[in-house]
């Protein structure tokens, strides 16, 4: 049996567009429904609408006329739409994975900044040397595993096994994940600075100061997901 994934409404709303689209009731060059006429047709909101319509014009399939309106351009994807697909299916199991973190990372950096030694602050203060060199060569393979080993190395830091377990659980998830948003030219150059706060908490020894730049971090991963969508 296959699993059973669950989907976002707005996932489904790309679902029931793209079929329309690929529908022999339709050809290249024809409009496409408004709006207005989506909500009315589907049963759902503006915003849904939105978000569905741009990720069919991201992936190709569709294209905005200004003055005009949208309209069909290609029963075709882009040939480099992959990432963009990826990010929009994966999206939902993404965002679980960042409520969780949101959770248990600003604990691990507290209990790590109350625990901190000057060695293994000086251990993330090389990962965050080296990823600032991965970031300059663009390269994604050594970011992802730096991104990883920085949030393990605080986790471990901790002292807490149970964080420790729960971190190498949801590094395991985030292994495809980290891989393909350090494609993304945005996502990398958010990242160096957030890890670079995060470290200046450790640095001053501020356990409030590290768990809003965790938080903060986190936030702004949530963000760059919603963005990757539309940009990768």
């Amino acid at each position: 049996m296959d699993t059973i994934k669950k989907k976002s409404i707005t996932q489904m709303t790309i679902d029931r567009l793209h079929s329309y689209i690929m529908s022999d009731s339709v050809k290249v060059g024809d409009r496409f429904p408004t709006e207005k006429d989506l909500c009315e047709r589907l049963g759902i909101g503006r915003g849904t609408v939105r978000e569905a319509v741009k990720v069919l014009v991201s992936q190709g399939y569709l294209e905005i006329r200004i003055g005009l309106g949208t309209f069909i351009k290609s029963k075709t994807p882009n040939q480099t739409d992959s990432l963009s697909n990826w990010f929009v299916n994966n999206e939902l199991e993404l965002q679980d994975l960042t409520v969780v973190r949101s959770a248990l990372e600003p604990l691990a950096v507290k209990l790590a900044i109350e625990r901190c030694t000057d060695e293994q602050l000086a251990l993330l203060k090389k990962n965050q040397s080296e990823a600032s060199r991965a970031a300059e060569a663009c390269d994604a393979a050594a970011l992802a595993k730096l991104d990883e080993e920085f949030h393990r190395t605080i986790s471990i830091i901790s002292g807490n096994l149970l964080l420790i377990e729960f971190n190498d659980l949801i590094n395991r998830h985030l292994a495809q994940f980290r891989q393909n948003t350090f494609k993304i030219q945005n996502n990398i150059d958010n990242f160096i600075p957030a890890h670079n706060a995060i470290i200046r908490a450790f640095e001053s020894h501020d356990v409030s100061m590290g768990e809003k730049k965790m938080r903060q971090h986190l936030k702004k991963v949530a963000k760059d997901l919603e963005s990757s969508k539309f940009n990768s």
